[in-house]
């Protein structure tokens, strides 16, 4: 995977995008009704998994991994914008 070098324009468009709460919204909603798969659950495509204590969490399909740490603070790997939008509807699905 290509790690993208996020200028500050597209730190702030990234903020707009992800709306953290839909993300845990669709990660519980994941674990609920997803297939476990060793220590993941996967819906529809997106993996949700978490560390032993659940306060960082991980979401990620093929292309994205987006990681959600304590108090909301998130980080988002992907290879292109295209990756991206298509993760986001997938999470807002």
């Amino acid at each position: 995977m290509i790690m993208v070098d996020l200028s500050k324009y597209m730190m702030d468009d990234l903020k707009q995008k992800i709306e953290v709460r839909k993300a845990l919204k669709a990660f519980e909603l994941i674990r609920q009704f997803g297939e476990q798969e060793g220590d993941e659950y996967r819906l529809y495509g997106v993996s949700a998994s978490s560390d032993f204590d659940g306060y960082n969490l991980l979401l990620k399909d093929a292309r994205v991994k987006l990681h959600i740490f304590f108090h909301n603070k998130f980080e988002c790997d992907f290879d292109s914008k295209s990756a991206l939008d298509a993760f986001i509807g997938k999470l807002d699905a």
